[in-house]
């Protein structure tokens, strides 16, 4: 069940392998990171959350127990985390946070995305995307209000929230996510001649951002911060699904199409955006660079192994 379950997803995680290895070999050029990460995240993605939302049926995609499970096991490890970085690791309290958003912000979009659609097929979508719409703007906001207020630079909760407002609503995928909102909502019915670019770029989103995260990889190393990376890829691989398996499981004995998506996107790694965070804030900037290379490495065993656990439960 486990082989079985690592041939499903390696795949997925080959796109990035092949990524790592054209930049490492010089085939692709390395600034061929930036270009692929740069289109992925700023075009072809936020089209695919917004053609998602536009078809997408809030009434299944946003089911309140499934979005508890997600989250309460991430704002779990984010806590965690941070009291750990802070009492075992003597992190002053910036870097605390930024070592919390690592275990706080799974790769849900780049990863969560092509792995559940390969193991479960298209329809498993539905609550997945219910999960990852709240995801950037929710974690981005509780990240940089902690950051704001445990840097204490003297700015007001007030100037802190509509900085924070800002930088989250000009974030592509927020405006992807809305644009599909609204849409939806008006009951509009987009011609195909509008429709048919954005399906040409939803499907190169995917193939794109893997083959650009394994080409950035090689700029990174694994640094004399390992332990500390071992602990957050813990859990954020860990602890974050876990938590999640037993709300949505445990407690709400939510059907198996919500429990795979509260468990399986729980158990996603950090991705990219912890190491932008990091380094917009100049805050444990290495040991996040640390955490994407590990808990990647390491989430090709923990997601299958969870993949086999639902599959013995569900």
């Amino acid at each position: 069940m486990l082989l079985e379950n690592l041939l499903t997803i390696l795949p997925v995680f080959a796109l990035m392998a092949a990524g790592w290895l054209s930049a490492r070999t010089g085939y692709l050029s390395s600034g061929i990171a930036d270009h692929l990460n740069a289109f992925a995240v700023k075009l072809a993605v936020p089209f695919l959350l917004f053609r998602a939302m536009v078809g997408v049926d809030f009434g299944q995609a946003f089911n309140i127990p499934a979005l508890g499970a997600f989250y309460l096991g991430a704002f779990a490890s984010f806590g965690l985390a941070i009291l750990l970085a802070r009492k075992v690791w003597k992190r002053r309290p910036g870097e605390a946070v930024a070592v919390g958003f690592c275990a706080l912000f799974s790769n849900t979009v780049l990863l969560g995305i092509p792995i559940v659609e390969r193991a479960y097929g298209h329809d498993a979508l539905t609550p997945v995307f219910g999960i990852i719409s709240l995801h950037a703007g929710l974690m981005y906001a509780i990240g940089m209000l902690s950051m704001e207020i445990a840097r204490a630079d003297g700015r007001s909760m007030g100037e802190t929230i509509r900085i924070a407002s800002k930088s989250i609503l000009s974030n592509p995928l927020m405006i992807g996510v809305i644009a599909g909102v609204v849409i939806n909502l008006s009951g509009l019915k987009l011609p195909e001649v509008i429709m048919a670019p954005v399906h040409m770029l939803a499907t190169a989103a995917i193939p794109a951002a893997l083959v650009g995260i394994g080409a950035a990889l090689t700029r990174y190393k694994v640094s004399a911060e390992a332990s500390e990376a071992l602990m957050v890829s813990a859990l954020a691989l860990l602890l974050h699904p876990m938590i999640a398996f037993g709300i949505a499981y445990g407690i709400f004995d939510l059907s198996k199409e919500y429990v795979r998506a509260a468990v399986i996107l729980a158990a996603m790694p950090p991705g990219m955006n912890v190491y932008i965070f990091a380094a917009m804030y100049d805050r444990a900037v290495s040991l996040s660079a640390t955490v994407i290379i590990l808990s990647t490495l390491l989430s090709i065993f923990t997601i299958a192994a969870w993949m086999a656990v639902l599959q013995a439960v569900l």
